[in-house]
């Protein structure tokens, strides 16, 4: 049967059905692409979530870091192990690289001509092979001369090449033995109590404190010998450390990840909080470092620039004077920093996120002041000696040592001509003490108001808040005039000076000049004030 042919109903139902399959799979693909649009929407804004998630996680890390500071360096030990200090040098095997291999020596195999055969030489080869075998040792000698001259140069480099390395191990290993001798200086130095090499094992100390990476560790550190006390400057982190926001919020609507900000009393308390741990940590590190340490004078600056004239700044936030004593009573795993400071008489800032400076217990500046060894003065008294027998270095030292009786801070000065300074005297008594200017004159004549002038202009330039001139005669009247004017200058003429060596030190002395005319005798009392008192 023959096959029907396709009517034109056929045809038109045809292309219904090819225009239906194509309607349906444009829908398919429309739909695919929404869902695959929707799917990419999703997995952009899980995106975002997840890196709004990341960095309030950053955030919080960096918050549990800071409220964290001192009990994490309270879970390791200070104290340094001087074998770990010390180097050992490093010395690699030689390697002379390519230096090190001969060069290879020609060899005749490869220049010797052919022999020839029978039949060749009985034509003539014979001939032609003795003039290739002439040239071919001509080639070779010349050959053999190269190489004898370039193995004698990588002999010679070799050999420099070999001195050079060993030059070098040589300087290291001289660097390595200077610095172990410099550590085993050290480790003597601290177990007898060396000024130097004290103050230099604990500014290693101080370099090890554990800190997070963007802190400063600048820090600067007096030993005094004979008090066996420390005192410390140190940087503290800028209030820029505390993150200003405190957490991220992701605005779908806006695309934008907002930072949610911190309140400035939120900010100000965990700075408040980090100061503090610092400065806990930075004297427990002290105390545990070294044994023999007694005392630990802490101030703690923050380097910044001062917004009203855009000098920069070095206000001081924190300072802190404690003993061994005191200090090894606290629980520090258990404190709360801020508490504690105040158990501990710290002075802190009332506001140390708006860096408000406050004026330090203990504050002096190493570069204004060259502070020398003690030297116990009082052993030089007999029994009733005469002060003007003593020499002027051993009168200055005498002074010192009644300040510090009468438990003051006391240090003697390298004399000087130009300001007249012979002594610095810290006063830790907050609101009344402070830094004090001490000039020690022992002189036989009477004392005037040019020296009540040159001791006024010392504590100006200074900048300390009060003056001391101690003398082995007197004053005039006109000089005691000057010191009450002044209100800060107090005045110990020789009457004086036996009465507080005798109250304070327990030593009967004289003084042998007889009294001028023109000496007055002063108040009726000492005017040097007893610590935390002022006259």
């Amino acid at each position: 049967m023959a096959r029907r042919s396709p009517s034109a109903g056929d045809w038109q139902r045809w292309q219904q059905a090819q225009a239906r399959e194509a309607l349906r799979q444009q829908r398919a693909e429309a739909a695919a692409l929404k869902a695959a649009q929707r799917q990419q929407r999703a997995e952009y804004l899980a995106s975002r979530e997840a890196e709004t998630e990341e960095r309030t996680r950053q955030l919080h890390n960096r918050v549990r870091e800071l409220e964290s500071v001192l009990q994490a360096g309270l879970r390791r030990p200070a104290r340094i192990d001087f074998g770990s200090l010390k180097r050992a040098p490093k010395q690699p095997p030689f390697s002379p690289g390519p230096l090190g291999s001969p060069i290879p020596a020609p060899n005749w195999e490869e220049f010797e001509p052919a022999r020839p055969g029978a039949l060749g030489a009985l034509l003539g080869g014979q001939a032609r092979y003795e003039q290739r075998l002439g040239q071919a040792r001509d080639q070779f000698e010349h050959a053999r001369r190269d190489w004898e001259q370039a193995e004698q140069c990588r002999l010679e480099q070799l050999a420099e090449h070999r001195r050079h390395n060993e030059a070098i191990l040589a300087k290291k290993q001289r660097e390595t033995d200077e610095h172990n001798e410099r550590v085993d200086r050290m480790a003597k130095g601290l177990q007898s109590r060396d000024k130097a090499a004290v103050e230099g094992y604990l500014q290693h100390v101080l370099r090890r404190v554990p800190m997070p990476p963007d802190f400063p560790h600048q820090s600067e550190v007096v030993f005094s010998p004979q008090a066996e006390q420390a005192v410390v400057r140190l940087q503290l982190p800028g209030r820029d450390v505390v993150p200003t926001v405190r957490g991220y919020t992701y605005v779908q609507s806006r695309d934008e990840i907002k930072a949610v900000p911190r309140p400035s009393k939120e900010a100000g308390d965990l700075y408040r909080s980090l100061v503090a741990q610092v400065a806990l940590l930075v004297v427990r590190d002290l105390f545990d470092a070294d044994p023999a340490l007694q005392e630990v004078a802490f101030n703690g600056h923050v380097d910044t620039t001062d917004p009203a004239t855009g000098q920069r700044v070095y206000p001081c936030l924190i300072s802190l004077s404690v003993d061994r004593e005191a200090f090894e009573r606290l629980v520090l795993d258990q404190v709360r920093p801020e508490v504690c400071l105040r158990h501990l008489n710290a002075l802190v800032s009332q506001h140390p996120y708006a860096l408000e400076a406050i004026t330090p217990i203990l504050d002096f500046d190493r570069t204004k002041y060259s502070f020398v060894e003690g030297m116990d003065a009082v052993a030089t008294l007999d029994s009733r000696p005469d002060l003007m027998a003593m020499s002027a270095t051993e009168f200055e030292h005498l002074v010192r040592q009644i300040f510090e009786a009468m438990g003051m801070q006391g240090w003697t000065t390298v004399p000087s001509k130009d300001d007249g300074v012979d002594g610095v005297v810290f006063n830790p008594t907050p609101f009344v003490g402070g830094l004090t200017i001490v000039q020690a004159k022992r002189y036989k004549d009477v004392v005037g108001v040019s020296h009540i002038r040159e001791l006024a202009g010392a504590m100006e330039e200074k900048k300390a808040g009060h003056g001391i001139l101690v003398t082995t005669s007197w004053f005039t009247s006109g000089g005691w005039q000057k010191a009450r004017d002044h209100g800060r200058i107090e005045l110990v003429d020789g009457n004086r000076l036996v009465h507080l060596i005798k109250e304070h030190l327990g030593k009967d002395v004289l003084i042998g000049i007889k009294r001028p005319r023109n000496a007055s005798t002063g108040p009726t009392k000492s005017s040097i004030p007893e610590q935390g008192h002022r006259g």
